[in-house]
């Protein structure tokens, strides 16, 4: 019979507040898991992360220049001047605004669904009794890193020039904007700027995470935790390669 590795041991869980354990997340992540498997306090992070979103995206679309941006998004489009102008005039500020408040909204409860479907599969696989509402309580906490692109995105916005920022330049921390700083259109831009240092943030806190709810070895834990990026990235570069 074989055995999992023990988590490394970690000082007992308090029953702290939400905020001790939002700090703890950054700090020492085993005994944020360890607090949220006690009890979700899931409000804070997922109010933190929706208004927070939809906060930045309000901001940037109120400030970006709209003449620039809509000349940026339809760069290189096969279109007529009629179909430009009526394409320009359907991606208005109001249209993006709304659509804006509501993926930023909806868009972070859809992922947590996802991710959580995806670990309580993996539960029940593997003989582990955690249910659904627990495994949502894990994702909504394991985004936690992913906040660190709101106050980056704000500064990004207050320091554009004349508006002239681009969404992808919204996230500073993507390999793209660190490295390769192509262009919105280009072809691999979408999947630089998907993969970056909070999304590496996210899946490490994610590991230790599962590691600590399920006590499996850390082996098991990273390749539970990274398949499912390894797989999207993968769908993305094959994409690219494709066309």
């Amino acid at each position: 019979m074989t055995t999992e590795a023990s988590v490394p041991a970690t000082s007992e869980p308090t029953s702290g507040s939400a905020f001790s354990t939002l700090l703890a997340i950054f700090t020492e992540p085993a005994k944020a898991f360890a607090a949220v498997e006690k009890r979700s306090m899931i409000w804070l992070p997922l109010i933190l992360m929706v208004v927070g979103m939809v906060s930045m995206l309000f901001f940037y679309y109120q400030s970006v220049d709209m003449s620039w941006l809509q000349d940026k998004m339809f760069a290189g489009k096969d279109m007529d001047p009629a179909q430009l102008e009526a394409a320009k005039k359907m991606v208005s500020k109001n249209m993006l605004l709304t659509t804006s408040a509501i993926g930023g909204a909806i868009g972070p409860l859809i992922m947590y669904a996802i991710v959580a479907t995806y670990f309580t599969i993996v539960s029940k696989i593997t003989n582990v009794q955690i249910n659904f509402g627990k495994w949502f309580a894990f994702a909504t906490w394991s985004s936690v890193p992913g906040l660190l692109a709101i106050p980056l995105g704000i500064l990004q916005i207050v320091l554009a020039q004349q508006g002239q920022l681009a969404p992808n330049q919204l996230n500073p921390l993507s390999l793209n904007q660190l490295f390769f700083h192509l262009d919105m259109n280009a072809h691999w831009a979408t999947l630089l700027d998907t993969i970056n240092v909070t999304t590496l943030w996210t899946m490490f806190v994610t590991v230790v995470g599962f590691e600590t709810w399920t006590k499996k070895s850390r082996a098991t834990s990273i390749a539970v935790v990274v398949t499912p990026y390894i797989v999207v990235f993968a769908i993305m570069a094959a994409i690219n390669l494709a066309h």
